[in-house]
């Protein structure tokens, strides 16, 4: 049985374009996220898709709600489609923190993986709810196509995790403002077959 999980990044934000840390603060597309969206509506027009999920930050659902436009699917929203919490960084960007929480922000840069930024989520624990919802939804859903609009840090961590890399190395995988993702499941076996592919911008 073949399953297809299309990971969708959202649009770009103000905060993406300034570099400033967004986490689950719930900041909204800009004009030119709103518009890599409608692009990418038209390249997925034609796509079978069976199923939509979406982070319910405005970001990702304001992004998915454009895409699911030709499909007419209801979106289904999932918190735990949600990017990292950065906790009290967010709404800062990298200068600002250094300056501000210097120690922390070096140590969490060393390991994040079991440090968390002040009141915030590490990334051992963010990867742990990131695949048990994806692999609950895949599970819900087998031999279907299913689109997962979310966030680069949760795209990221779970295609770490299935290519068997360690998740520091999640670092190493590129995932742009719109980019699709491709994984086709053979039963259990995992293939990727597309990575943070953006044709449709340009």
């Amino acid at each position: 049985m073949e399953t297809d999980l299309f990971f969708i990044r959202h649009g770009e934000t103000e905060w993406n374009k300034k570099l400033i840390y967004q986490g689950q603060t719930d900041i909204d597309l800009n004009d030119t996220g709103y518009k890599q969206a409608r692009l990418l509506k038209e390249r997925l027009t034609d796509k079978d898709i069976d199923r939509i999920y979406t982070s319910d930050l405005k970001r990702a659902y304001n992004t998915a709600s454009i895409v699911a436009e030709p499909h007419n699917k209801k979106l289904i929203k999932e918190e735990n489609l949600r990017e990292i919490s950065f906790g009290d960084w967010e709404g800062m960007n990298f200068t600002e923190i250094q300056e501000e929480d210097p120690e922390t922000y070096n140590e969490w840069r060393k390991d994040p993986i079991s440090i968390s930024p002040p009141n915030g989520e590490n990334f051992s624990d963010f990867q742990k709810r990131v695949i048990s919802i994806v692999n609950k939804i895949k599970d819900l859903h087998t031999g279907e196509r299913v689109a997962i609009i979310a966030h680069g840090g949760t795209i990221r961590v779970y295609l770490a995790h299935i290519l068997g890399m360690d998740l520091k190395g999640n670092r190493m995988l590129s995932v742009h403002n719109t980019s699709v993702s491709h994984l086709k499941m053979y039963d259990n076996r995992p293939v990727l077959k597309l990575l943070n592919s953006t044709c449709h911008l340009d």
